[in-house]
């Protein structure tokens, strides 16, 4: 996360505190068992049990099975809100989302792109219960003195669920697995609890996850974020193997590995901070870590799939920020290229001019301000050019798989796993074009050919002061939440980029578009375009299906209401404006 730092990591000092109050747990769970027991001889159901949890993703093509689960909740009809049911707590209109969890749909497909951050994880179990049996009981969150809204889920893994995401991407912490210091001809000493706990729970949700391994324990590194001592590598591909062996079968199903969150950070400037990697100058040992790493991955787990550390890859420090420019470059001079399955890396609209100069349409490259960018020194003109495309998030895409296959040979499948805009609370407008840039993002990152896209994040962090979670404080949405949800229905099935539409000029204040549109295909052929722009885009066609951000559909017929053209012509023309929408062509049904 390229702009969020502080000196203390807040969630860190909050789950090392858990561990040393670990024996406290269990004393907590009977009093809290005990109570629950009394008021529910009072008529006061308040409580889910549900079972252990079955197989999630059992096998590849078949559906997974319900989970059988106790429901003890006030006596309402459900609504169709994929198996949530909402319970109404008395004298407060706060509406609280609970799942059932009962799995009835098909495992996620490997190909969907859609994956949300959880930045916190020990917030996937709030008011979660976990009893001696393993089962757990989710309790409906307190409103009396809470500041919820309309709405709000009760814990992080429901509103993961609801939110139409099929991965979710979470930080998996050695120094909490393995804190002690292994002794030599003995069985290491794992502590398994938290990571047990909350993933199962996210896992429940019926997402695949992407594991980021992070913070090495004080005997392995010198410091959390540092690169792991070259004596302990061998510890760490026992614990990676270990690590594998417990999390790649039920309930978890867990495929795939992220080495270290933006290892490009250098130590000097922030040092440890939420998770992050400080490998900056290490690039070296960084490719060294990874052959130990993939190896010890792929031997417990053949499918299992190794994703390059996302780097920031902005906010550089000639700038003034922490991230060195050539991390991975070192990192693939010294071979790491052969020890990961795709490439990786972070885009944050805040430093989208860095990548938009080096378009060749853009002034800095019309006036010659600056050469094409190049192997070695980027802008000295000197190494082999290569080539940049389009702007935002497209344009960093370009840049950084163009150089990373010109220079070092490495063509990998590029992932993005964080990517955000800023959406306050407080203020109304950041909040629209929150949610007015995910769907613009994620549209544009496709077009890029990137293959699977995390949103940072569903929760907010308490390291992240700059809005971009889909979930206020108190888990109510953002706007940008549903938007999230209108766009992983719009474009369920329709993984593969066509062509776009798009209308752009290039000048002084860099590039504008009259028309944004990106035409994305199923595996029937048929078409779906995400669209914006500040004039009309005309359609081949005698109806329209266009769905707004917020999910709501108009119809719309040849020479009909909102046919620009008023003709009937076959020709559908849609007056476009800063509000994304998805638009399909054909029958849908409308009447004369």
């Amino acid at each position: 996360m390229a702009t969020k730092y502080f000196n203390t990591s807040v969630e860190h000092l909050y789950l090392m505190k858990k561990k040393r109050e670990k024996k406290k747990i269990q004393i907590i769970k009977t009093v809290i068992i005990i109570c629950l027991l009394l008021l529910a001889a009072t008529n006061v159901y308040i409580v889910i049990s549900i079972a252990n949890t079955s197989q999630i993703f059992p096998n590849e093509n078949e559906p997974v099975p319900t989970i059988n689960s106790q429901v003890i909740i006030p006596s309402i009809s459900p609504t169709a809100t994929d198996n949530f049911l909402p319970t109404t707590q008395a004298a407060t209109p706060t509406t609280l989302f609970i799942p059932l969890l009962s799995h009835d749909r098909q495992e996620p497909d490997v190909r969907s792109p859609f994956s949300l951050q959880i930045a916190a994880l020990h917030l996937a179990s709030t008011n979660v219960v976990f009893l001696e049996d393993g089962s757990y009981a989710i309790i409906p969150a307190e409103t009396e003195s809470s500041t919820l809204e309309d709405s709000s889920y009760g814990y992080l893994a429901a509103a993961l669920k609801d939110s139409g995401a099929d991965w979710t991407r979470v930080r998996v912490e050695w120094e909490l697995i393995e804190p002690n210091t292994p002794v030599p001809g003995q069985q290491p000493e794992y502590d398994w609890q938290y990571h047990d706990e909350n993933l199962r729970l996210v896992a429940d949700a019926g997402v695949r996850i992407i594991a980021t391994l992070s913070d090495s324990p004080t005997w392995a590194a010198s410091s959390p974020c540092a690169p792991i001592y070259p004596d302990r590598l061998d510890e760490f591909a026992r614990y990676l193997t270990d690590l594998v062996n417990r999390y790649k079968g039920p309930p978890f199903y867990m495929k795939h590995w992220e080495l270290i969150n933006e290892p490009d950070s250098n130590r000097y400037t922030f040092g440890h901070t939420s998770g992050h990697g400080c490998w900056a100058y290490d690039g070296d040992q960084y490719a060294q870590m990874l052959a130990v790493a993939y190896q010890a991955i792929k031997e417990a787990d053949p499918q299992a799939f190794v994703l390059m550390g996302g780097i920031a890859y902005d906010w550089f420090e000639e700038y003034g920020g922490p991230f060195y420019r050539y991390f991975s470059d070192d990192v693939m001079v010294n071979g790491g290229g052969s020890y990961i399955d795709a490439l990786n890396f972070h885009f944050f609209t805040d430093f989208r001019a860095e990548w938009d100069r080096w378009n060749p349409n853009s002034q800095d490259r019309l006036y010659g301000w600056i050469p094409a960018p190049s192997c070695g020194t980027v802008d000295d003109g000197v190494g082999t050019p290569y080539d940049v495309d389009g702007f935002d998030v497209v344009a960093k895409t370009t840049h950084f798989r163009n150089r990373m296959n010109i220079c070092y040979g490495v063509s990998k499948p590029v992932w993005l796993t964080e990517v955000a805009g800023h959406g306050y609370p407080e203020d109304q407008e950041s909040l629209i074009q929150q949610a007015r840039y995910l769907i613009k993002v994620y549209a544009r990152a496709l077009s890029a050919g990137i293959q699977n896209i995390t949103w940072f994040s569903l929760d907010q962090p308490p390291y992240d002061p700059y809005g971009q979670a889909l979930l206020n404080p108190d888990f109510s949405p953002k706007p940008a939440y549903f938007s999230y949800q209108t766009l992983t229905r719009e474009l369920d099935g329709f993984y593969e980029y066509s062509h776009d539409l798009n209308t752009c000029l290039w000048g002084s204040a860099g590039v504008s578009c009259y028309v944004e549109a990106y035409v994305f295909k199923n595996d029937a052929g048929e078409e779906k375009t995400v669209a914006w722009g500040s004039t009309r885009l005309p359609f081949q066609a005698d109806q329209l299906r266009v769905v707004d951000r917020d999910g709501n559909e108009t119809m719309i017929k040849d020479g009909g209401e909102g046919d620009r053209d008023s003709r009937v012509n076959g020709i559908v023309t849609l007056k476009l404006s800063d509000e994304p929408v998805f638009v399909s062509v054909g029958d849908f049904g409308i009447g004369e």
